[in-house]
């Protein structure tokens, strides 16, 4: 598997590319050179001229980063607030914000609220569903149903999403930011959602099936397993 921020990772599957110029912008949008992730999580595991931190030190941190309120793990992230009509990760200059500046804040919350489990992450743009006045509530019904709505026909898959792996780029919060703002078409779009919710899910209790569009993998829940055990949290960003 490839790392996609070396500009080489595929966002899509044979099944379904852009063609023409919006695939063009795509590769251009992706030849972006980003930092690896692994320098990223360093960034925030060494203070004081890289002295390393200590568990107290790493749970200070992390919980600088979320609190919970009502079951939700809220992350606090200024950078990731901007006027909607714009999209604040394409373009040139200073005022350019790179997608690692929020994922690595996004991964550190993920790496130590689950650090001993094997996870499914999966973002998603509460404003495609709903208001901001209805995100609680919709962020409410997705804990109490343990996903987003089904498909009455089960055409679809009830995932789609990425097993978290900290230390492999490919497999950290970054592709989906990535995806979203800086890949056609998502990157045109205007508005321009955040990818504001985040579902983790136990990946033992899910099975990878055919179904995706693009680098995420799908995702149906195997049988015996019950579905509203199986999401181990929702965090909400902003």
């Amino acid at each position: 598997m490839r790392n996609f921020e070396s500009g080489s990772f595929d966002f899509y599957t044979n099944r379904e590319k852009p063609s023409g110029s919006e695939r063009e912008r795509a590769s251009e949008l992706d030849d972006i050179n980003l930092r690896p992730e692994s320098e990223v999580f360093q960034d925030h595991e060494r203070i004081d001229n890289g002295k390393d931190l200590d568990d107290d030190q790493l749970n200070t941190l992390r919980d600088q980063l979320s609190e919970d309120t009502d079951g939700i793990i809220h992350i606090d992230i200024p950078a990731y607030r901007y006027d909607f009509a714009d999209n604040p990760f394409v373009g040139m200059g200073p005022n350019r914000t790179k997608t690692y500046e929020i994922s690595r804040y996004v991964d550190i919350v993920f790496l130590h609220r689950f650090m001993y489990q094997e996870i499914i992450v999966c973002g998603l743009q509460s404003r495609k569903f709903t208001n901001e006045i209805g995100r609680a509530a919709f962020i409410k019904r997705i804990r109490e149903t343990g996903g987003l709505p089904l498909n009455q026909d089960g055409s679809e898959p009830e995932v789609l999403g990425r097993a978290f792996v900290p230390y492999m780029p490919y497999h950290t919060t970054d592709a989906f930011f990535r995806l979203y703002h800086t890949v056609m078409p998502r990157v045109a779009e205007r508005p321009h959602y955040p990818l504001d919710v985040w579902l983790i899910f136990d990946e033992n209790a899910y099975q990878e099936v055919d179904g995706s569009p693009d680098f995420r993998q799908a995702y149906r829940l195997r049988r015996g397993f019950d579905r509203r055990a199986s999401l181990l949290g929702v965090a909400q960003i902003n």
